[in-house]
């Protein structure tokens, strides 16, 4: 009786609801806490900075948290998701793949799971939301990859990132060394930097193609790479010792899609007219290259409409370049206030959804048709697989819209309002009707009579006296325009008090938000264990953290100073490839990966914002990327400083005890 009731099946526990809700509160809260420590940080120090130091509150701050909401929502659903689905999909893949197909194989698999990685990183699609902050004659090239090529921008990077995948592989299979990679590729990438910083077209775009190296290395990428180089590894053998830790990999990943997007820009630089203003842009004798960028001469006349309506041409320049065409609808001669819905549409909504299966769909299908056509096994733990890529692909709806309508604003709003610290900033223009000689009146004043008109700034604000320009009086239909001008929050200190501001600004905004970066805490552990506790893990986030600190405040006092990015790099590169050829092979990978793993989904999103903003109220739009490239080298000098100087100490100490 006994042993029949051994080989009884144990009766299930039944759980009540209660405790079932309790599990999965615990669990969510958990893994949305770990999103909330990551971003908590940097929206608050914006939103108490904003409000209070430069005197600016946030607008639409309802809808900005609700955006921000959904973006650490949808970040939780991402990352559990991909953990679920996604890298187990990856690990089976890289295990069961090899045996089957051999080198060739893989590496034909390493180059499609880098380009479809890419395109579910959920900072890649960032990039086409900032298209609208660039005007199209300021820097035409960068216009035209950040919004009508935008798709051609993804795949240059998206193909720079399999190449990389492709060299991981073959590292991890025949044991390559670190330093020799870096050595080549990036004095290479340098010089072609420098070279298109000769050319004012091309400039821009290398800003943004150096930062798309910390774009592409982000939550999906980095783990399938290293997940599938671990599977090489193990049919490789002993051959694998240069690069079965990993290491090395975030490097490479970020390095080739600059190469990339060099090339791209290289191949399109003819095709589109140099730098210059509006009247120039929208004139015949551009008018070829102009739709060329535009996407069209219909498109090109709602971009000069809009151009109109920005005060960037005249309705004047408007006719003369296009003659018989009526100024389109869009345009319009009143200043309204700007309406800012809580809610999407269902075609956003929609266009949504579509993005986030478009992105994740590619991925999950070529490591599931792969398993299932060419290794020839079942899906492992299909449920829990299916609930993953449910999770991820709501994760990156919900990412994509709180990033739109949260992150991107907040970085925006705080990138505009920094310029208030140092300089006076215009506000929004008031628009008074009615108004002809009898509205003016004049004021003795020891410098003589000044004239001025009443108006209010708005419905609810009482009258004021306001200087009146006659030039901003159209005696036809009797409209003022005044536009309010603001003096700096710190102009009482001088120039430079307001510069030291921002500055200072910027180092907390970048030290406080390394510090939150849970993936640099891994990184961390991973070292520790490395050097047998020589290197602590607090040394290398502290080191980081300082690094991109000092990173994003160079990058930020290139924006304000008008300072060239390639020269910046390139002395910046220089010196670290110095202090790499004095580093050990493992921590030369690590330190040159810890620029990597500063970069997720969340801070590059809000630093690029955060500097297009500064960069549109200081003229700079189409030269304002390049913060996430300066963030990313100078980590890498502070972690191969550290340990080198660590390596002395060290030294030092076993002499004291022999």
């Amino acid at each position: 009786m006994a042993q029949v009731r051994s080989t009884k099946k144990a009766k299930r526990e039944k759980m009540s609801f209660r405790q079932v809700s309790s599990m999965i509160a615990s669990y969510a809260s958990s893994k949305i806490g770990a999103q909330i420590q990551a971003v908590a940080f940097v929206v608050i120090y914006l939103f108490l900075a904003q409000t209070f130091v430069l005197k600016m509150p946030v607008q639409h701050a309802v809808s900005v948290a609700i955006g921000v909401a959904a973006t650490v929502l949808g970040l939780a659903f991402f990352l559990e998701g991909l953990f679920l689905g996604i890298m187990p999909l990856g690990e089976q893949c890289g295990l069961r793949l090899p045996p089957k197909v051999g080198v060739l194989g893989v590496a034909i698999f390493a180059v499609i799971i880098g380009v479809t990685a890419t395109l579910a990183e959920p900072a890649i699609g960032f990039l086409k939301i900032q298209g609208s902050a660039v005007e199209a004659w300021d820097a035409p090239l960068l216009y035209l990859l950040l919004n009508r090529s935008s798709n051609y921008l993804v795949f240059a990077i998206a193909v720079g990132v399999g190449l990389a995948v492709l060299l991981g592989v073959f590292r991890f299979l025949y044991g390559w060394p670190f330093k020799p990679a870096v050595f080549l590729m990036m004095p290479i990438l340098v010089a072609v930097g420098l070279l298109f910083e000769q050319n004012p077209s091309l400039r821009p775009v290398a800003n943004l193609a150096w930062d798309t190296g910390g774009v592409t290395t982000g939550p999906v990428t980095v783990p399938l790479v290293i997940a599938l180089g671990v599977g090489v590894s193990k049919i490789a053998g002993s051959n694998s010792k240069g690069g079965a830790s990993g290491l090395g990999v975030v490097t490479l990943a970020s390095g080739l899609p600059v190469a990339g997007v060099f090339l791209l820009a290289f191949m399109l630089n003819d095709k589109v007219p140099d730098p210059c203003s509006a009247r120039e842009f929208f004139s015949a004798q551009e008018r070829v290259r102009a739709e060329y960028v535009a996407g069209g001469e219909e498109a090109l006349i709602q971009l000069a409409g809009a151009a109109v309506n920005e005060g960037h041409l005249s309705a004047a320049e408007f006719r003369a370049s296009f003659p018989g065409t009526a100024l389109p609808s869009a345009v319009v001669e009143t200043v309204t206030e700007e309406t800012h819905s809580l809610l999407m549409s269902n075609e956003q909504a929609l266009s949504s959804i579509k993005s986030a299966l478009g992105t994740v769909l590619p991925l999950a299908l070529v490591l599931i048709l792969t398993i299932l056509i060419v290794v020839r096994e079942r899906i492992r733990e299909t449920d829990i697989t299916v609930l993953g890529l449910i999770f991820t692909v709501l994760g990156m709806f919900l990412f994509s819209i709180g990033m739109e309508q949260g992150i991107s604003a907040l970085g925006n709003q705080a990138g505009s309002a920094l310029p208030r610290a140092y300089m006076a900033t215009t506000q929004e223009t008031i628009v008074v009707r009615g108004v002809d000689e009898s509205s003016v009146f004049t004021v003795p004043s020891p410098q003589g009579a000044k004239e001025y008109i009443w108006l209010k700034r708005d419905a609810n604000a009482d009258f004021e006296a306001a200087p009146f320009d006659r030039a901003m009086l159209d005696t036809t239909s009797q409209t003022y325009r005044f536009v309010p001008v603001e003096q700096a929050v710190f102009a009482q200190w001088g120039l430079i008090v307001g510069y030291i501001v921002v500055l200072a600004f910027v180092y907390i905004l970048g030290f406080g938000a390394t510090l939150a970066e849970p993936s640099l805490a891994a990184l961390g552990t991973t070292v520790e264990d490395m050097t047998t506790g020589i290197y602590k893990k607090t040394t290398l986030i502290s080191m980081v953290a300082i690094g991109v600190g000092f990173g994003m405040t160079a990058g930020f006092a290139r924006i304000l100073f008008n300072l060239p990015l390639a020269w910046i790099l390139a002395g910046a590169y220089l010196l670290a490839l110095i202090l790499t050829a004095f580093s050990s092979e493992e921590f030369a990978a690590i330190a040159w990966d810890s620029a990597g793993v500063t970069t997720g989904p969340v801070t590059v999103p809000l630093v690029i914002a955060t500097g297009l903003g500064i960069g549109r109220e200081s003229g700079a739009t189409g030269g304002a990327f390049g913060i996430v490239a300066t963030a990313s080298v100078f980590p890498i000098l502070a972690v191969l400083i550290s340990g080198i100087l660590n390596r002395i100490k060290a030294k030092k100490s076993i002499r004291i005890d022999l």
